[in-house]
């Protein structure tokens, strides 16, 4: 499940990702602005998650002011008994210097700091939060998350955690190996977390390709096999109870002769596409420049999209003609 705070341009926007089993955990999703959102997911203790795109160290100082502001704001309405993370692309470098920062910034720090970086340790120091990423040992590509056009990676992307929490976040990296169509590499980190578990929906029944039946002798093989189910059926005690045995025999008589249809996601995309996807994921630390051309290619690649769509209400149209109310 996707969650997204931001307009239609490609200038911000952040979000969440949210696989199915944590998303009945989720209780509430705050929008702030296409730089700023919060997700809230209920546990043992409540989590909440903020996700952010600070300004560049390039911006108006009233930017980042305006930025740290509303991020204040935030956890200002935020039950300091709770765990807070904030994550994102803070575009701010803290270096490595500990000095004065001892509650704040780890033993792995790198570079030199800068003023979006002193901003974001005084932040976090006001609020009492420490950057993760610099409190775990790794080898120093995998603490750098920011490549620039030149080919220099810097540390850019960071995991901040209230202080109270720490030990609940057990490590933070950049995974390099991921190919996310960025110049910035994907930050993964670990929280030990208890979510509260939800009820488990019953699953439903498999979509089996019952075009399979058109064949004669499928269809009578199919017809044998319902027959002896049906045969070995025993007088059910309510209604309900026969109707879940009848459609448990049509499926287990179907199932051998109807493969299940798999469901497949963005149909749309083309063999070309994937071609690209695949040349990028090659060139992304040979040659940085290709890189970026195929990932400009790649956004282009929408209108396989729309052609795709175009397809498909073609195809609409053609069954609808021919009354085939199935296919609708």
């Amino acid at each position: 499940m996707l969650y997204f705070s931001g307009g239609e341009k490609r200038e911000a926007g952040v979000g969440f990702m949210v696989v199915h089993r944590t998303s009945a955990s989720i209780t509430a999703f705050q929008p702030v602005s296409e730089r700023l959102a919060v997700l809230t997911i209920e546990g043992t203790v409540t989590t909440h998650v903020i996700a952010v795109y600070a300004p560049t160290e390039t911006s108006p100082n009233t930017n980042k002011d305006d930025f740290y502001e509303r991020l204040q704001l935030i956890l200002d309405a935020t039950p300091k008994t709770d765990l807070i993370v904030i994550a994102g692309d803070l575009n701010a470098h803290v270096g490595s210097e500990r000095l004065g920062w001892e509650a704040t910034l780890g033993r792995f720090g790198h570079g030199e700091i800068n003023d979006s970086g002193l901003r974001l340790l005084s932040f976090a120091a006001a609020n009492n939060m420490v950057n993760g990423n610099s409190i775990f040992q790794h080898p120093l590509k995998h603490r750098l998350t920011w490549r620039k056009p030149s080919g220099k990676d810097l540390a850019m992307d960071y995991v901040l955690i209230n202080t109270r929490f720490r030990s609940s976040l057990q490590d933070v990296r950049a995974m390099r190996g991921p190919d996310c169509g960025s110049d910035h590499y994907l930050v993964c980190a670990r929280l030990r977390l208890k979510l509260h578990r939800a009820k488990r929906a019953a699953p439903k029944p498999p979509r089996l390709d019952w075009r399979q039946l058109a064949n004669a002798d499928r269809r009578q093989e199919f017809q044998l096999a319902l027959s002896n189910r049906f045969a070995q059926l025993a007088d059910p005690d309510d209604v309900d109870e026969e109707e879940q045995k009848i459609a448990e025999a049509i499926i287990d008589s179907a199932r051998p002769l109807c493969p299940p249809i798999r469901h497949r996601t963005q149909l749309w995309i083309s063999e070309e596409c994937l071609d690209l996807v695949a040349e990028r994921k090659k060139a992304k630390f040979v040659d940085f420049e290709r890189y970026r051309q195929l990932n400009r290619d790649i956004r282009r690649m929408k209108r396989d999209r729309e052609v795709y769509w175009d397809q498909v209400a073609h195809d609409l149209e053609e069954a609808a003609s021919r009354h085939e109310y199935r296919t609708l």
